[in-house]
C-alpha cells in the first residue's frame, strides 16, 4: 500500500527564504487504510555540487589508442539536519485513515550561498520527508526551496559607477587604410537588480567610404566558472540582448535597453566551487571581413537596488568633461548629417518612481532605511533543474522527478521607453 497523498508544504507560498530565517511548514499524508510506522521524519539538506566529463586519449596494454571518460566532481555540504515529527511513546505508531498533518520548524544557518541551478552544477536546498515503515520499504517525498543570499548594492555603490568609454578602430585591407570608426559608450550605472533596465547609449562616428556599420548591439552575459579538484570548466550564457539594425548613418546614436530578469546575485558568496559574474557587452558590427568593435564591462546584480543618483539616465561623478578626447563629430560621408554638439544627448525615457528617504518614517527589515517601495515579487529564474533527484534517491521518491527553478526578488519599476 502506498499513500494517496504524501507532500511537503512550506508555509510561504514562494518557498523563498534568506539565510538565518526560520522555515515552517508541514508534511501531509493521506491514507486509505491504517499503517504502522516507526517514525515520520524530515531531512533538511543544503549542498553545492558540480560535475562534468572530459575525454582523454590513452594507450592500453596492447599499445592501441583508446578514449577514456574522466569525471570531474566536487561537492560542498552546508548543512544536514534530520527531525522527528512524531511524539512517540512506543516503538511503533499507527497512522490513521484519511489526512494526517505533521508540522515542522527549522532555522537556516547564516553563512550559506544563494540557490543556483545549471546543468554543470547547482547550489540546492531540499526538504525530504520519510515514513519509516518496519519490515517494508519506506515512503519518501521531496521538495526544494530557494535561499536568497542578499547583495545590497548601496554599501558597494563605489563599485557601481557609470561608464563613459571611448574607443576607435582603423580598418585595413591589403595594408591600405579603409577608414576609421570612433565609438563612445555611456552607461549610467554598473549596479542593478532584477526588474530594472540597463540603458546604454552608443554613439558611433564612421569615416569610411568602403565600410558600413550594419548593427549595434548590447547584451547581458552570465559568466560561470566551475571548480573540481584543480580542474575548471567555463560557460557563458546570454541573458538578454537588444540591437539597432538601422539604417545606421555615418554619425549615429543608438539607445539600447536590456531588461534584467530574475537572476541570482553576483559572486555566489560562500560557495567555493562555482563562480558567477555578469558583464555588459557592446558590439558595433561592420560590413566586410573587418572585425567588430567589441567592448565588455563588468556589472553587479544585487538584491537591494541603489537609492542614489544613478537612477537618472546619466549621472557623472563630477561636473568635468571626460579626460579622453571627445569624438570627432564632423561628418565624413554624408554631409546631410548635422554634428552632435558636446556631450551626448540623453535618451527620452520614463524614469522609475523611486521614493525618497524618509528618516522619520517606519523602517522595514526587508528594505533599506527610509524606503517606501513595495516589496519585490519572487519570480522563477530561466535556469532550472529538470529534477531534484540525488544519486541515492530511488525512483519511488515522490516529487524528486519534478523540475525546479529557484525564485529571486524582482522589483516592479516603470518601463523606460527610449526612442531608438
Amino acid at each position: 500500500m502506498s499513500p494517496r497523498i504524501f507532500i511537503v508544504k512550506f508555509d510561504r507560498p514562494s518557498a523563498t527564504y534568506i539565510p538565518g530565517e526560520n522555515i515552517t511548514g508541514s508534511v501531509t499524508i493521506v491514507l486509505d487504510q491504517t499503517k504502522s510506522v516507526r517514525d515520520v521524519k524530515i531531512y533538511f539538506k543544503g549542498e553545492a555540487k558540480v560535475h562534468w566529463t572530459t575525454t582523454r586519449s590513452e594507450r592500453d596494454s596492447r599499445g592501441k589508442t583508446v578514449s577514456r571518460t574522466v569525471h570531474h566532481t566536487a561537492t560542498e555540504k552546508y548543512f544536514s539536519i534530520e527531525l522527528s515529527l512524531l511524539r512517540k511513546s512506543t516503538e511503533e505508531v499507527e497512522l490513521p485513515v484519511g489526512e494526517s498533518v505533521y508540522y515542522f520548524s527549522f532555522q537556516l544557518p547564516t553563512n550559506i550561498p544563494c540557490s543556483f541551478e545549471h546543468k554543470v552544477g547547482y547550489i540546492r536546498y531540499t526538504a525530504k520527508a520519510i515514513v519509516d515503515i518496519p519490515w517494508n520499504f519506506d515512503w519518501w517525498t521531496k521538495s526544494a526551496f530557494t535561499v536568497v543570499t542578499g547583495l545590497d548594492l548601496n554599501p558597494i555603490s563605489h563599485q557601481c559607477v557609470g561608464i563613459d568609454d571611448e574607443t576607435s578602430k582603423n580598418f585595413y585591407c591589403l595594408c591600405f587604410n579603409r577608414g576609421l570608426i570612433r565609438v563612445r559608450i555611456r552607461i549610467p550605472s554598473t549596479g542593478y537588480v532584477p526588474g530594472q533596465y540597463i540603458m546604454t547609449e552608443v554613439f558611433s562616428n564612421l569615416k569610411s567610404e568602403k565600410v558600413h556599420v550594419t548593427k549595434i548591439s548590447a547584451k547581458i552575459e552570465e559568466e560561470l566558472t566551475f571548480h573540481a579538484h584543480g580542474s575548471t570548466k567555463r560557460d557563458l550564457i546570454v541573458i538578454q540582448r537588444d540591437q539597432d539594425e538601422g539604417p545606421i548613418t555615418a554619425i549615429h546614436q543608438s539607445n539600447l535597453k536590456l531588461y534584467v530578469p530574475s537572476l541570482p546575485p553576483s559572486n555566489l558568496e560562500y560557495c567555493g566551487i562555482i563562480d558567477l559574474k555578469y558583464y555588459l557587452r557592446v558590439n558595433v558590427h561592420v560590413s566586410g571581413l573587418h572585425k567588430k568593435v567589441d567592448r565588455k564591462y563588468p556589472i553587479l546584480i544585487g538584491t537591494q537596488p541603489l537609492f542614489s543618483s544613478t537612477w537618472t539616465p546619466w549621472a557623472s561623478t563630477n561636473n568635468t568633461n571626460p579626460t579622453a578626447p571627445i569624438i570627432d563629430q564632423e561628418p565624413s560621408v554624408s554631409t546631410s548629417i548635422k554634428p552632435i554638439p558636446g556631450p551626448m544627448p540623453q535618451p527620452e525615457i520614463i524614469l522609475p518612481s523611486i521614493p525618497q528617504p524618509n528618516i522619520n518614517g517606519p523602517q522595514s527589515s526587508n528594505h533599506p532605511i527610509g524606503w517606501h517601495m513595495p516589496p519585490p515579487s519572487y519570480e522563477e529564474c530561466m535556469q532550472k533543474a529538470d529534477n531534484i533527484k540525488d544519486e541515492d534517491d530511488s525512483n519511488s521518491v515522490y516529487g524528486a522527478d519534478l523540475p525546479f527553478a529557484p525564485r529571486y526578488p524582482v522589483f516592479n519599476f516603470l518601463t523606460p521607453n527610449p526612442s531608438k
